[in-house]
């Protein structure tokens, strides 16, 4: 199988409202989020698993939805964490991506810091 990524990145403010009150992420603060979206498959008559320029389309449907904003007022993010936040976001590779005949499977991976990251390649 042959594997591709893609690589995109957003910035966003958060909180993380179930952590006790002392805990240094109950508090609003921001990160510089990246995302890498890998898609599993074969190749098409092209000779692409995916246009890379679907990736973009597709992340930039997302990057709209998080780009510069509190996640805790999208949909779904009201306590967003990484692990929440890389499952919603893996979901809406999945519709784009998942149902294509040569694809066998997308995973996201989100890093919060350099010393953070959640991977998700479904359930």
């Amino acid at each position: 199988m042959l594997k591709i990524t893609r690589r995109n990145s957003f910035e966003a403010a958060h909180f993380l409202p179930k952590v006790p009150a002392h805990h240094k992420c109950s508090g609003t603060h921001g990160h510089s989020y990246v995302v890498v979206v890998e898609i599993t498959g074969s190749t098409d008559s092209l000779g692409w698993i995916v246009d890379t320029a679907q990736i973009d389309a597709a992340f930039g449907y997302i990057h709209a939805m998080l780009d510069h904003k509190v996640l805790n007022e999208v949909e779904g993010l009201e306590n967003p964490t990484t692990e929440i936040l890389v499952q919603w976001i893996h979901e809406k590779f999945n519709k784009t991506f998942g149902d294509l005949s040569n694809v066998v499977n997308v995973a996201v991976r989100v890093q919060e810091s350099p010393r953070s990251t959640a991977y998700y390649d479904g359930p």
